[in-house]
């Protein structure tokens, strides 16, 4: 009887902890054409959660993997389909956008924290904020439509530059 009880205390635990996680991507799905949650039967006690989609005509991925230990983090990565071939870190997509709304839309991205590379033809933003945050937190729109746009910026740019 005390194990079974064990068991649900820890079950309560874990989806606890877990709700925020659970409610960011709906609203980041809201943001998409055609969004599709990608859930594993183990997601809940993984973490990891991932959203297919796409905004303004590009495809879009974003993986979620939720803090599920005492040392680790969380991590966040929005990607978008480019054209762009190879990889590249923040320094050459920086050196390849050179138009001035690609480099609005660098400052927005830089702005959010969010560290650019290219590996595999997507655009890739990745966040794994330090310090004392409720990871990812609620879901912001004002905050994730205009990463969204920034990236779309940026890809083209980096389109355009081939």
């Amino acid at each position: 009887m005390s194990a079974l009880l064990l068991l649900v205390i820890i079950v309560a635990i874990v989806g606890l902890l877990a709700i925020p996680g659970t409610q960011f991507l709906p609203g980041f799905a809201r943001l998409l054409e055609d969004p599709r949650i990608e859930r594993g039967a183990f997601s809940l006690l993984s973490g990891r959660s991932a959203l297919q989609g796409r905004f303004q005509g590009r495809d879009v991925a974003v993986q979620l993997q939720l803090k599920r230990s005492r040392h680790g983090q969380g991590d966040l990565v929005v990607a978008m389909r480019t054209v762009a071939d190879g990889s590249l870190n923040t320094a050459g997509i920086e050196s390849r956008v050179r138009d001035g709304e690609g480099q609005r839309a660098l400052t927005t991205l830089a702005a959010h924290d969010l560290m650019l590379s290219v590996d595999e033809r997507w655009l890739q933003a990745w966040w794994r904020p330090q310090g004392f945050v409720f990871f990812p937190g609620r879901f912001a729109e004002e905050k994730w439509r205009p990463v969204l746009e920034s990236l779309c910026t940026v890809a083209a740019s980096l389109d355009a530059a081939l």
